[in-house]
């Protein structure tokens, strides 16, 4: 009884390592998996080579999907292009960009500039009000 179980286990786990050495290949003994006519052609055409293309190497289709830094391209663009706006249109853009935010909103500015504040009294008010309290 103990050789027939061993013997069960060994058969399956020998069907289980088939499928997974090789899963694309059908057994000699199995009969072969039919495709329909649209598989076939697909299949076929997937593995021909295009009129004019070129397979794509690895290497250069790895490098295409790096994260690229595009400072110094873009420094030296910006550094090149010295195109001078007038204030007014700049002004103008930057106005129509402000949102309804209390944090985008500029604040104005008051041109008028605070005069120094001087007292109203004079000296005499100062000393009338000395005598009056303190007594002196």
């Amino acid at each position: 009884m103990w050789a027939a179980l061993l013997q069960h286990g060994l058969e399956l786990l020998a069907e289980s390592e088939a499928h997974l050495a090789a899963p694309g290949q059908a057994k000699a003994s199995e009969a072969p998996v039919k495709r329909t006519r649209r598989a076939r052609t697909k299949a076929s055409q997937a593995l021909k080579p295009r009129k004019g293309k070129v397979p794509k190497s690895a290497i250069a289709e790895y490098g295409k999907r790096q994260c690229r830094d595009y400072l110094k391209a873009n420094l030296i663009f910006m550094t090149r292009r010295r195109s001078t706006v007038p204030e007014s249109v700049s002004q103008q853009i930057l106005q129509q960009n402000q949102g309804r935010k209390a944090c985008d909103r500029v604040v104005a500015k008051s041109n008028k500039k605070k005069k120094a504040e001087g007292t109203v009294f004079t000296e005499e008010d100062f000393q009338k009000f000395q005598r009056e309290y303190f007594g002196s």
